[in-house]
């Protein structure tokens, strides 16, 4: 038999690398999708029992600058002395982040907004990075317009996927005029200060930190999320926490993003602590921090 026989048809290969390139794309989306915005089973009446037993916690519905619907809490007095929004981490919600956030506001005395990204348990849509932007200035939109939020005190505090979020708000609003009103589509007050909670220095250090063992890993992630370009260009005052062992995000990240910020204290490095659980195993020493923060801003 011939050479040329025994030789498998040019369009077989055309076929194959066709269908493998299909399937490394498809695994590409599979990784960004399940890695950032994974989607959450829904459970409307265990999360309104849940807020139904805390006192000062109350559902609330809003929308996204787009118009897609979202669910949060809204945690603490209308008479409390601060405003905070809290954006919350990779697979993180309301119910869960809503019982800790009323602790925080009764804590430091604010009322805290704590929201669900769309697509996480009882928002609408389906996550994505421009969804999250969009999500965070519906929410402070919904803040000041209907909240009655005073323009230029209130504070971001965003937790890993979170200080992300909240990075880019601070950046949206202190962006020019025209551009504000694109993003925003009405007037959208100004920001006190940002608070930074386990932040990553970027998703794509964190594919060389999680996945180095792929080499290129870092190429595959489509989603910008660059903490420390943004970090540079902050305007607002921004304190760091980390806990020294986070088990997800390095400290070397949150010192990386902490060194970026032009107006930072020093960082808070919490001795032992991990990344869910800072707050119950740190309690005082952020509860401290925190308030020392925001007495000098």
């Amino acid at each position: 038999m011939s050479e040329d026989l025994r030789r498998p048809p040019a369009l077989a290969w055309t076929f194959r690398l066709a269908l493998f390139s299909l399937l490394f794309l498809l695994c590409v989306r599979f990784l960004n999708a399940a890695s950032l915005f994974p989607r959450m089973p829904q459970n409307t009446g265990e999360f309104s029992f849940r807020a139904g037993k805390l006192r000062d916690v109350r559902e609330i519905r809003f929308e996204a600058t787009d118009g897609t619907g979202l669910y949060g809490w809204l945690c603490g007095a209308q008479r409390a002395r601060h405003r905070i929004l809290f954006c919350s981490g990779n697979g993180g919600n309301a119910a869960l982040n809503g019982e800790r956030m009323a602790q925080v506001a009764a804590a430091l005395d604010a009322q805290v907004l704590v929201f669900d990204y769309r697509g996480y348990y009882l928002s609408e849509g389906h996550p994505s990075e421009e969804g999250l932007y969009q999500d965070v200035r519906g929410a402070w939109l919904y803040a000041h317009s209907e909240l009655g939020w005073p323009a230029g005190q209130s504070v971001i505090w965003g937790h890993s996927l979170g200080a992300a979020v909240a990075l880019a708000l601070a950046a949206d609003l202190h962006d020019s005029e025209e551009r504000r009103a694109t993003l925003f589509g009405a007037q959208a007050p100004g920001a006190r200060a940002l608070i930074l909670e386990s932040p990553f220095s970027s998703v794509a250090d964190m594919a060389r930190h999680r996945m180095g063992f792929l080499g290129l890993a870092h190429w595959l992630v489509y989603a910008r999320l660059d903490n420390l370009s943004r970090a540079k260009g902050a305007a607002l005052p921004a304190l760091v926490l980390h806990g020294t062992a986070d088990e997800i995000i390095p400290a070397e990240m949150g010192r990386r993003v902490q060194a970026a910020l032009p107006q930072s204290p020093p960082g808070i490095w919490l001795e032992g602590g991990k990344h869910n659980t800072l707050w119950s195993s740190h309690r005082q020493e952020m509860t401290q921090a925190i308030k020392q923060f925001l007495g000098a801003n």
